[in-house]
């Protein structure tokens, strides 16, 4: 399913503003946010990131590019070298990102003119 909720809230749209709109839809939700390896030692500087905790279970995307130190967070393995950074990198720079996802999140992008600016 897709969701464009943080698409349609102003710049800047933070976690916290989406995780406080899904409990807003389904009170009784347990909710999961999954990040990846490379974003782990960073989300503790994230926005509101305290409230956040309270309100989702993390989970570690561990792509396989890197050493994870003892997480507190389950940790999914998946070896996958790419990242949401770097699909919105290549589409902000016009290059393929066939085959990196679905087909139907691919059409999403083009038709809705996403990550035309790069995020690095």
């Amino acid at each position: 399913m897709f969701d464009d909720c943080e698409i349609q809230r102003p710049a800047p749209s933070y976690s916290i503003d989406t995780a406080l709109q899904f409990r807003e839809r389904e009170p009784k939700a347990q909710l999961f946010w999954l990040i990846g390896a490379d974003n782990a030692s960073s989300l503790n500087k994230w926005h509101r990131v305290e409230e956040l905790k309270q309100l989702v279970q993390f989970a570690i995307l561990d792509r396989g590019c890197s050493e994870l130190k003892q997480q507190i967070y389950p940790v999914v393995q998946r070896n996958i070298d790419i990242s949401a950074t770097d699909i919105r990198n290549r589409v902000a720079s016009g290059r393929s990102i066939r085959y990196l996802v679905p087909q139907t999140v691919e059409e999403i992008i083009r038709r809705e003119k996403l990550y035309r600016e790069s995020t690095t």
